[in-house]
C-alpha cells in the first residue's frame, strides 16, 4: 500500500487485533477503526481450540510445525506485554468413533503417526493443543490500544486500509472478487460434573473446559443464513453432540453464534490489492487462533521488505480476479 503511514486497520477482531499487535512489536505505525456496526463477527464466539490434527485420517494441520512453535511463543509474549490470562494449552484427546474406523486407523498407524500424536487403546492424544480465551483476548487487547490511542471506535469510510472485517469484507467492493466461504456456527455453554476438565474432548464435536465445572460444547457449521440469531435446530445439535460425548446431565447456561469468515480454497486471504491501495487480513475460518499469528508474522516482515507470504495465503493468487 501506497503513501499509508500510519496504516489503518479496519476491524478490531480476532485478526485485526493479531495483526496490530505485530505491526507495534515491529514499529510498524497504525490506527485501528473498529465500528459497532462490525460487532457481529466469529471472534466473540469462538470455541478458541488449537489443534495441530485435522480430520478422521488425523492429518497433520497445513503448515503445522511453523504454525505451533509460533502460536506458543507469540501467545506466550502477549500475555506478558498485556498483563492477563487468555493462553491455555491443553491435551486434547480424540476417541476412536467406532471400531471400524480404529480398525481403519490402527492399519494405517505407521503411515500416519506423526509428532503430534500419541496412541492409546481407545484413542489417540493430540500435542500441542489447546485453546485462546479469544474474548477475553481481544477485551484486554481493546484497552491497551486505546490507551496507547491506536484505536477509534467510528467506521471508516475510506479504501486505503488493511481491512479485517471477517465474513463483513464480502460485502466490501474492494474484495467482492475473493472467493469467500462464510459458515455460520454456534456453541454452546453449560455446567456440569460429568466431562473432564483437565483436557479437551474431540469427537464428532468438542467438550472444551473453562474451569468451575464449566465447558463449552461445539460446534455447528450452516452456509445457509449469515444472522446473529441463535436457532432451535443448532440448540438440538449441540445437545446431540453431547450426548454423543457421554454427556447426560448438565445445566445449560447460553448460547453464542457467529460467522466464520472461511474461504473456498481454505487458505486465507492475506496482502493487498494489485494498485497497491488496500490490503486485507482474512479468511482465516475456524482456524484464526492458530493461523493468524504467523501470518501476521509473515506479512508484516513482507512490509519491512524481509520476506514474502506463503504463496498459498497470499492474495498474490487472486490477482487475475482484479480489475485495476
Amino acid at each position: 500500500m501506497k503513501n499509508a503511514s500510519p496504516f489503518i486497520i479496519v476491524g478490531q477482531g480476532l485478526a485485526g487485533t493479531i495483526l496490530a499487535h505485530h505491526f507495534l512489536e515491529a514499529g510498524i505505525p497504525f490506527v485501528i477503526y473498529d465500528s459497532p456496526e462490525t460487532h457481529f463477527t466469529s471472534s466473540k464466539a469462538a470455541g478458541g481450540i488449537f489443534n495441530p490434527v485435522t480430520g478422521r485420517k488425523l492429518e497433520k494441520t497445513w503448515l503445522a510445525e511453523d504454525l505451533f512453535p509460533y502460536l506458543v511463543d507469540f501467545y506466550s509474549r502477549l500475555e506478558a506485554t498485556l498483563g492477563a490470562s487468555f493462553f491455555y494449552p491443553m491435551p486434547l484427546f480424540r476417541p476412536f468413533a467406532n471400531v471400524e474406523m480404529k480398525t481403519w486407523l490402527m492399519d494405517r498407524k505407521e503411515t500416519i503417526d506423526h509428532a503430534f500424536l500419541r496412541w492409546e487403546a481407545e484413542g489417540v492424544w493430540v500435542e500441542q493443543a489447546g485453546w485462546v480465551d479469544v474474548v477475553k483476548l481481544l477485551q484486554v487487547s481493546r484497552l491497551y490500544f486505546i490507551e496507547k490511542g491506536l484505536l477509534k471506535t467510528e467506521t471508516y469510510t475510506g479504501h486505503e486500509a488493511i481491512f479485517c472485517e471477517g465474513f463483513h469484507s464480502q460485502k466490501n467492493p474492494l474484495w467482492a472478487s475473493l472467493p469467500f466461504l462464510p459458515a455460520k456456527g454456534e456453541l454452546m455453554e453449560i455446567q456440569s460434573d460429568e466431562p473432564s476438565e483437565d483436557y479437551i474432548l474431540n469427537k464428532n464435536g468438542f467438550i472444551l473446559p473453562l474451569g468451575g465445572k464449566q465447558f463449552k460444547v461445539g460446534a455447528t457449521y450452516s452456509w445457509k443464513e449469515f444472522t446473529n440469531e441463535i436457532t432451535s435446530e443448532s440448540r438440538e445439535a449441540l445437545e446431540d453432540k453431547l450426548k454423543g460425548m457421554g454427556v447426560e446431565a448438565y445445566a445449560f447456561i447460553s448460547q453464542k453464534t457467529g460467522v466464520r469468515p472461511a474461504t473456498q480454497d481454505r487458505r486465507p486471504f492475506v496482502g493487498f490489492r494489485p494498485d497497491g491501495k488496500a490490503g486485507i487480513f482474512n479468511g482465516f475460518g475456524s482456524k484464526g487462533v492458530s493461523l493468524s499469528p504467523f501470518f501476521a508474522k509473515q506479512w508484516t516482515q513482507e512490509i519491512l521488505g524481509k520476506a514474502e507470504v506463503n504463496s498459498e495465503a497470499s492474495i498474490r493468487r487472486f490477482y487475475h480476479l482484479f480489475s485495476v
